[in-house]
């Protein structure tokens, strides 16, 4: 499904005045492609996500799903957010099925239909390495586990866009390593189309055919990057050892902090630290 957002802009009611968050913006993502939306906090990444979603209302502009304009929430967009939202008194297995009992399959062909998404949900878990949990409590899960119930959850219900708000920002760096494998594998078996928000530049690079990268705010795209690894389920963890990987990176990293140096900031870092 292809998605468009043209001229999104936000402003919100502040105690000092208004605040723009987001100044008109527009972009396309293509059906099948992995987008990550890249910069800094507060640049309004998370804002133009919950737009997408039809969490948020946007103050200016639209967002279209295959030409038809999205008014709010739908079924169509599935969403993944930092903090885990999972149900804490549902099991793994049943916060997976939560979306069958909201209707949500009242599209599908009765009993046979709800039976295909179950198996589905099912399946999605043996490829997360869940399914010996799936009689669990959220608690009882690390974190890193717990955000893949929460995207067996967004994919369970068949989302045509996967829209990601910074899923991995609260793990550790090798569960978050893990984490970024199992969704190249996912993207691979997949082919949904993903909206992946993140401040991670190596995330962003390894995950996505394109970087959108956003200014401070106000938010704007002041650079779109094609990343030239050829498809993303192609990649390993092994890339982030080629140099052209770490060129690439010395030039996002530039485009993200217009003016500094990533060795002159090191410099200065360590220049503090021993004084």
């Amino acid at each position: 499904m292809k998605l468009e957002a043209r001229e999104l802009a936000k402003t919100y009611a502040g105690r000092q005045g208004e605040v723009v968050a987001l100044t008109p913006t527009s972009f396309t993502v293509e059906a099948g492609e992995f987008v990550s939306l890249l910069g800094p906090s507060g640049c309004g990444k998370s804002t133009t996500l919950g737009i997408i979603a039809g969490l948020e209302e946007a103050s200016a502009g639209a967002v279209f799903l295959d030409g038809q304009r999205v008014t709010g929430p739908g079924p169509e967009r599935g969403m993944v957010f930092q903090s885990y939202t999972l149900f804490p008194w549902l099991t793994v297995e049943q916060n997976t099925r939560f979306a069958f009992g909201l209707g949500a399959n009242l599209r599908r062909a009765g009993a046979s239909g709800v039976a295909a998404d179950v198996q589905r949900a099912d399946a999605l878990l043996e490829v997360m390495g869940l399914s010996d949990f799936r009689r669990a409590y959220p608690r009882e899960l690390s974190g890193g586990m717990k955000q893949r119930v929460a995207i067996v959850r967004a994919l369970a219900n068949r989302p045509k866009v996967l829209l990601m708000d910074e899923p991995f920002g609260a793990l550790d760096a090798q569960t978050r390593e893990e984490m970024q494998e199992l969704m190249l594998l996912l993207q691979r078996q997949e082919r949904t189309t993903v909206l992946f928000v993140t401040h991670d530049i190596e995330e962003a690079m390894m995950l996505s055919s394109r970087v959108l990268v956003f200014s401070r705010r106000p938010g704007r795209i002041v650079r779109e990057v094609t990343v030239p690894f050829g498809p993303g389920p192609e990649r390993t963890v092994d890339l982030k050892l080629a140099p052209e990987f770490a060129r690439l990176k010395r030039g996002l990293f530039d485009l993200l902090h217009p003016g500094r140096s990533a060795d002159g900031d090191r410099r200065t870092l360590l220049n503090n630290l021993v004084r």
